[in-house]
């Protein structure tokens, strides 16, 4: 029912692009019984490839589904810059041409001049913020911040490398995460956390996990890394990098614990750990909160997770999503660390989720704690970031 329900949300969004391109076409180059490639061109531009997100979303796990997934991600992220544009042209140029009605008119020659600006420049804006947002999502940076080491009552200083969200899914490559691995390498880390989506809801999709267990092992620490799950780091169909199905039909790969094990990261699911070398350093992982990924929505409480923490130490805890942060002093917890959020991915998203949520990005006090969310490595549904980045985070605590 919920893939019927979305199905139809998205195939009306489609019609109306495609109604809304035949009309401006239409109005731009003249009557189709003059053009007759007008009736094909719509079809072969939108409703072809616009099929794709559901197919990928309808066949079962496999490289039939993965091959409609690939493309039907990379065709929402030309829908989306194609069809707004298109949209918000079109009807800034029905409200001119309605305001001249009883005025003078520019005639059958400027209005279509002004339809062939309006599709030109929609064009160009899809194909621009296309590409730009490509060459962000693939060019990961590092973000930095200088914190006090009491923050989590050490006496000597401590670099921390935070990595979130990789993603690895139908739209990946080995090189994104190689140049990921040696930028970690640059800092010298003393300590490197994974906080969770490292693959887009399906460990098959990944093509070669030995080969991105290769790479992860390459991260240089000295105090080791250690990593917890998060949402989308189960098996699950997508419609367009969105999951449709209840938490209980989200299950996860048998295999992912092992191939975690082999990348060389330490799985913390609801665990507290010391960390003997870093001043006993008190490392708290949590379940997911969304997808725990046993079919359950069980997790810890914070208070439970923590309770035989010794309570003299400052708690730095590991959670994919930005979770209980306004208990976080309460319970012990000096410096939160999660992403999830992607900071939006792409504009206007980056906008909605800095209005909507708590902390959808960057560093934040909670009264005398601290969190850290960042926007991630990855991307998830089009392989874009418009008004956001891809990157590490740098956490030095001197």
């Amino acid at each position: 029912m919920k893939l019927a329900i979305i199905i139809i949300v998205y195939a009306v969004i489609l019609l109306t692009a495609l109604a809304l391109l035949i009309f401006d076409m239409r109005r731009a180059l003249g009557p189709a019984r003059k053009r007759p490639v007008l009736r094909v061109i719509p079809f072969v531009l939108l409703l072809v490839p616009g099929a794709f997100p559901a197919i990928g979303a309808i066949l079962p796990d496999g490289p039939l589904c993965w091959f409609f997934q690939r493309w039907g991600n990379i065709f929402l992220g030309f829908l989306i810059y194609f069809f707004g544009p298109l949209l918000i042209l079109t009807l800034c140029l029905g409200i001119i041409r309605a305001m001249r009605r009883n005025g003078r008119t520019r005639g059958e020659a400027g209005g279509r001049t002004a339809y062939r600006a309006v599709l030109i420049i929609s064009l160009m804006a899809a194909a621009v913020l296309n590409v730009t947002g490509w060459n962000a999502s693939h060019d990961v940076k590092v973000t930095g911040y200088a914190l006090s080491k009491d923050v989590l009552g050490l006496r000597e200083p401590l670099r921390v490398v935070l990595i979130s969200d990789l993603h690895i899914g139908v739209n990946s490559g080995t090189e994104l995460y190689r140049d990921m691995v040696d930028l970690v390498n640059d800092q010298d880390p003393d300590l490197v956390v994974i906080t969770g989506d490292l693959i887009t809801s399906s460990y098959g999709a990944m093509e070669d996990p030995g080969e991105y267990a290769a790479i992860f092992r390459e991260i240089k620490t000295k105090y080791g890394a250690y990593a917890v799950y998060g949402n989308h780091d189960v098996d699950e169909p997508l419609f367009g990098g969105f999951t449709y199905v209840d938490k209980e039909k989200a299950l996860r790969d048998p295999a992912m614990d092992n191939w975690v094990g082999s990348c060389g990261w330490t799985l913390l699911r609801d665990e507290v750990t010391e960390i003997p070398g870093i001043d006993g350093l008190i490392l708290a992982g949590r379940r997911d909160k969304m997808k725990p990924g046993d079919g359950t929505d069980e997790r810890e409480p914070i208070e439970e997770l923590l309770k035989d923490a010794d309570s003299d130490r400052k708690v730095l805890l590991l959670q994919h999503e930005p979770d209980d942060l306004e208990v976080l002093e309460e319970y012990g917890v000096g410096l939160s660390l999660s992403g999830h959020t992607h900071d939006g991915q792409i504009f206007p998203g980056n906008i909605w989720c800095r209005l909507v949520l708590d902390q959808s990005y960057g560093l934040k006090d909670w009264g005398a704690a601290k969190a850290i969310v960042t926007s991630g490595v990855g991307y998830y549904g089009p392989p874009l970031r418009v008004g956001t980045i891809s990157e590490i985070v740098v956490i030095d605590l001197n």
